[in-house]
């Protein structure tokens, strides 16, 4: 069967000539597309500033370093630094060497406080900023940090101490203290080097939460861990009386924590850049990636162009699709989608038998049918309307009283019509 052109919808365009050399274009243009979509595209625009402007208002003030001065978080500083402020302590903060080089303009004046969590600062950088102030706190210092400042402490691992510890040293700023919250971390005098540090806050095992040392003329402090200068825990115990005392001694603290800028800023002397530590086949690969997704949009994502209107190349005929169909419903067992599409037909024959407008329900339907046979409504309406068929044979019944149904309305109706025309089944 062969496709004829649709009429053109009221104020819609003229459907094309099949034969003709030009198609209208079915693929929704650029502009209407942005039409259809404005909306979701204006809500999607409005998420996304708003978005960025929290980010840089919000998260943008807000550090997440450890022991930041910005940090508010559990793990920050900002509260002691907040503390340190209010005593009038000028506290000023340093990602670089070159930028504590800048604020240390008196050295007698300044104590730096340094917490070193990437080991970023080589030994060099180390002895350079032990000769910027002359007071000199260092946080859960590495090995390299022990070496340049304390070579008379080592590490002496964990501690099962659960009680604040008592600092029994001489140290006026822990004693004036008292007991603070125990770290994670301890010392311990190295082997042959007791003499060179003062260590406080010891525990059951012999080992120190802190120990204080002179290198050169700066007067270095070493706490074994960050955890009681943190917002967590600086308000337990005396840890903000000790923190005070360490940092509020000079009237200038720069609060330093090393960062990548002194990987760039060390060069070739310094630890080796991110770069330098990149291996070789990793940007051939990245450019044959980013290749290979190149292409791979282009092919995919290429326009296939407008759908035209064409003959078919052979005639079909309806018999042959309503038996392709039937064969569809019976091998996926649809069995009551067959039998609706049959009641659908039946519906419309009788209507038009009946005289019945086309605005009319399937009840009216029903009455005007069960009226005209002379068979009680409820039958007509299980027929047409109720009835399930459980199996294969059931909605062959069904049909055949369908069309038997077809057949009494068109004898009533016309009663001189002694042969009536019955409609051809298809068979199941």
């Amino acid at each position: 069967m062969s496709t004829a052109p649709s009429p053109a919808p009221p104020g819609g365009p003229a459907p094309a000539d099949p034969r003709s050399g030009d198609a209208p274009a079915v693929t929704p243009t650029v502009r209407r597309l942005l039409r259809r979509t404005r909306l979701w595209i204006a809500v999607v625009a409005a998420v996304l500033v708003v978005a960025t402007v929290w980010a840089l208002t919000v998260n943008g003030s807000r550090g997440t370093d450890a022991l930041g001065a910005d940090n508010p978080g559990p793990s920050g500083g900002m509260a002691l630094a907040q503390v340190l402020s209010g005593q009038g302590v000028d506290v000023i903060t340093a990602a670089s060497l070159d930028e504590v080089r800048q604020a240390a303009t008196a050295p007698e004046q300044t104590t730096i406080l340094l917490f070193d969590s990437g080991s970023l600062l080589s030994a060099d950088r180390l002895g350079r900023l032990g000769e910027l102030a002359d007071r000199l706190v260092v946080i859960a210092p590495n090995i390299d940090v022990l070496d340049a400042y304390a070579p008379s402490v080592t590490f002496s691992g964990a501690t099962d101490a659960g009680a604040p510890l008592s600092p029994e040293c001489s140290l006026p700023a822990a004693t004036r203290a008292g007991a603070v919250t125990p770290g994670r971390s301890t010392f311990r005098p190295a082997e042959g080097g007791a003499a060179g540090a003062l260590f406080c806050y010891p525990d059951d095992s012999g080992s120190f939460q802190l120990a204080r040392t002179d290198s050169g003329r700066t007067a270095v402090t070493l706490l074994a861990d960050s955890e009681p200068f943190d917002n967590e825990h600086i308000a337990s115990d005396g840890n903000a009386a000790l923190a005070l005392n360490l940092l509020g001694e000079r009237e200038h603290l720069i609060w330093y924590l090393p960062t990548f800028l002194d990987l760039a800023d060390a060069g070739a002397g310094g630890q080796p850049s991110l770069a330098q530590l990149t291996p070789e086949w990793v940007t051939p690969v990245l450019v044959l990636f980013l290749a290979v997704f190149l292409a791979a949009a282009l092919w995919r994502g290429r326009r296939l162009g407008p759908l035209v209107v064409e003959d078919l190349p052979v005639i079909v005929r309806s018999r042959e699709t309503m038996e392709g169909r039937a064969r569809l419903y019976q091998r996926s067992s649809a069995r009551r989608r067959a039998l609706d599409a049959l009641r659908i037909g039946s519906i419309g024959r009788l209507a038009s038998t009946l005289g019945l407008a086309r605005t009319a329900s399937v009840e009216d339907v029903v009455r005007a049918s069960a009226a005209a046979t002379g068979r009680p409504a409820d039958e007509v309406r299980e027929l047409l309307l109720d009835a399930d068929p459980g199996s294969d044979a059931a909605l062959v019944d069904l049909s055949d009283r369908l069309l038997t149904l077809e057949a009494d309305v068109r004898t009533a109706v016309d009663p001189r019509s002694t042969h009536p025309r019955r409609p051809e089944r298809m068979d199941s």
